[in-house]
């Protein structure tokens, strides 16, 4: 564990908006707001930062956002070799700086539902695995030589992949239990296989994954249950899957994937997959019903935020933009993406990459 005076002080800020709750009922009743997009890589005061913010993350109600940034307005972090990493309370506005030693940044944060814990890889000679508890103000060290992919709603399970050097982090599957501090393996490269997009059932029962160039399709999409040990492929059938995407729903029962430049939903106890969409999935909300398709055009990607359940598509956000990773509230109302593009929002003069979040309803 770790924690500095300044980053305690921090903590029990976040700490009392945490334990603020959720929206009223009468504010969930309210009619639904015209679409707009708001840039969330802001000072605490509103400003827009001086360098480039990505890897973006959200919690479920959309409340909390983190990221990495080089912006100076965090005291230090356009000093620091590579990035630091923040958490914006968009109901607040307070930008909170969360430690990271100053290393590399090896890939984009995770969120717990709440917003609660922040899970993120980093490190200067190679990366390793915390998890920030905002409540407490105290960080735990997951894994060395490891990558994250999830992290459970609670907080207590961690998805990861790893391996045997500090520069290969895809030999090995695991899922660490924070409270009893133990791992288990769900996967290993014993046919040399190695392993791309990971995602974890609510309870951290059930697991997806992206097992790389080892079946003879190509890569192929696993659904394993950790407590009875059973496996199954979900993209039998499919051609080779896209390594860089899997989405288990929250209660197990279903699992977004993408093959062949379409999107498949695969229901794991009838063990049948049915076409969603005619494009590829990026990301997905965190019960599986809401799901970003990815058309290229020739300015850039038209993202599409498409309604499993009801084949509802909206722009998002409007026309083409060269926009990076992007992540879905639980109520699919919104979603958080990174982009260079400069006139998402107004006065933004930057020059640089930022992070914004685009409600549709």
């Amino acid at each position: 564990m770790r924690g500095p005076i300044a980053r305690v002080l921090a903590a029990a800020a976040l700490a009392a908006a945490l334990a603020a709750g959720a929206p009223s009922p009468a504010a969930a009743d309210a009619p639904p707001r015209p679409p707009r997009t708001e840039r969330v890589s802001t000072a605490s005061d509103g400003a827009q930062l001086d360098r480039a913010s990505l890897h973006a993350a959200v919690s479920d109600d959309g409340r909390y956002v983190a990221f990495s940034t080089k912006a100076s307005v965090l005291r230090g972090c356009e000093q620091q070799t590579y990035v630091c990493l923040a958490v914006k309370d968009r109901v607040t506005g307070r930008l909170t700086r969360i430690e990271n030693g100053g290393g590399f940044d090896w890939g984009p944060p995770v969120l717990s539902g709440d917003g609660r814990y922040v899970g993120h890889t980093a490190g200067t000679k190679g990366p390793s695995i915390h998890v920030e508890d905002l409540a407490a103000g105290t960080s735990t060290l997951v894994a060395p030589d490891a990558q994250i992919q999830a992290i459970t709603p609670d907080g207590r399970y961690v998805l990861y992949t790893s391996g045997d050097d500090r520069f290969v982090t895809d030999r090995y599957v695991y899922v660490r239990d924070m409270v009893t501090g133990t791992a288990q393996l769900v996967e290993g490269d014993a046919d040399g296989a190695r392993f791309g997009a990971a995602s974890l059932s609510a309870d951290g029962r059930f697991v997806a994954y992206v097992r790389r160039g080892a079946g003879p399709e190509g890569d192929d999409v696993l659904v394993e249950d950790r407590t009875t040990g059973e496996r199954a492929r979900a993209d039998t059938g499919r051609g080779s899957s896209d390594r860089e995407f899997v989405r288990i729903s929250g209660d197990g029962r279903r699992v977004l994937f993408a093959a062949g430049g379409r999107t498949y939903e695969y229901d794991v106890r009838g063990r049948t997959a049915r076409q969603v969409a005619d494009a590829p999935a990026r990301s997905a909300s965190g019960d599986a019903r809401y799901a970003v398709l990815v058309r290229e055009g020739t300015g850039g990607a038209r993202l599409v935020l498409l309604d499993v359940r009801t084949g509802r598509r909206t722009a998002l956000p409007p026309g083409e933009t060269r926009a990076g990773a992007v992540t879905v509230t639980a109520d699919g109302r919104a979603a958080v993406f990174t982009s260079t593009a400069s006139d998402l929002v107004p006065d933004d003069t930057n020059g640089t990459s930022d992070v914004f979040v685009r409600r549709v309803r």
